[in-house]
């Protein structure tokens, strides 16, 4: 029990450190346009090397736990692709219309103006890039993934058989074409082998390995290394995982309380904390500077109000979500 504990509360941080890196990723101060400013530079060159691993150890996460709560229950396929359906595909419908809806009512300030028209929801769900909520891409990478529940649960049987579909993962990754963006299949196909991955790594205890803070440093000054030569994006989102997990269990051991005031509610941060983003990206654009400290100060100071209002209005929204009766308003924030 006691080691079952542990596991739980190493993984629960690792998920406040990965939605942590999600949120930062999404901040956009100013509209997709770096500008000359020093903290311009050093925003878009942290943007650019936790891109390389932010999303991939997202992904991997979710094979984490799709292994704990399916794969080694044998939940039957028709169960786990109902449950996936109304876990993922009610809040993409819903974000998915209410995103359309406030985007069109405020069109000539949106960074992605937007139609109400057939076309414009029919592409949302067949190409999920355009969504208007576009980060409900990965909600529909996700539950596709979900799908080859039957593939992962046989690979397992045999470890021939899951080093095989290890390598066609890997092949997918490096050889798929990656412009194909109906159902997201490109991007299915990147991210495959980061979510079996996880998937294994639960498995097959393997995480049991990085446990160290040796592992830690190790993996930060390699990355640091393998960016300056830039090195290709596997091999660095290898590492920014395994420096992760390493980092949050060392942590857990002497901090088990580290991102319990928002860890519980990654999917909803996900889904809601964009929003907030937007209206300080919005006050960010009307503020008048006049010299290079002032720009600096007021950057330094949304951006961390950025990080924190995504993370708290998100998690005050999913706690009042929580309260209310009815199930069917639960569903569409993700909540059970």
């Amino acid at each position: 029990m006691e080691k079952k504990k542990k596991r739980i509360v190493w993984l629960s941080i690792l998920q406040g450190w990965s939605m942590l890196l999600v949120v930062i990723g999404h901040i956009d101060l100013t509209n997709g346009v770096y500008g000359a400013h020093l903290i311009n530079v050093i925003d878009k060159e942290t943007y650019l090397m936790l891109r390389t691993f932010r999303m991939p150890m997202f992904m991997l996460i979710s094979g984490f736990l799709f292994y704990i709560t399916h794969i080694s229950k044998e939940k039957s396929y028709k169960e786990t692709i109902v449950s996936k359906l109304k876990r993922l595909g009610v809040p993409f419908l819903f974000f998915t219309l209410a995103t359309l809806l406030l985007k069109f009512a405020f069109n000539p300030i949106m960074k992605r103006p937007v139609e109400l028209s057939f076309k414009q929801v029919a592409d949302s769900f067949l190409y999920p890039a355009t969504n208007p909520l576009g980060e409900l891409w990965f909600v529909a990478t996700l539950f596709i993934l979900f799908l080859f529940y039957p593939v992962f649960k046989f690979s397992l049987q045999k470890v021939s058989y899951t080093v095989s579909l290890m390598g066609c993962a890997v092949l997918l990754y490096l050889f798929f074409p990656g412009e194909i963006e109906f159902l997201c299949l490109s991007r299915v196909a990147s991210y495959f082998v980061f979510f079996y991955a996880g998937i294994c790594l639960s498995k097959f205890e393997w995480y049991r390995k990085f446990d160290s803070w040796f592992v830690f440093i190790a993996c930060v000054c390699i990355y640091l290394g393998l960016w300056f030569i830039a090195a290709p994006y596997l091999i660095l989102a290898i590492t920014g995982i395994v420096g992760s997990f390493a980092l949050c269990m060392s942590l857990s051991h002497r901090f088990p309380g580290l991102f319990s005031s928002f860890r519980n509610y990654t999917y909803q941060i996900f889904l809601i904390g964009i929003f907030p983003q937007m209206l300080v990206r919005f006050a960010f654009a009307k503020i008048e500077m006049h010299n290079e400290l002032q720009y600096n100060i007021v950057y330094i100071l949304s951006y961390v109000t950025s990080i924190l209002i995504a993370l708290y209005t998100s998690v005050i929204v999913a706690k009042a979500v929580e309260k209310i009766p009815w199930k069917w308003v639960r569903l569409c924030f993700g909540l059970s």
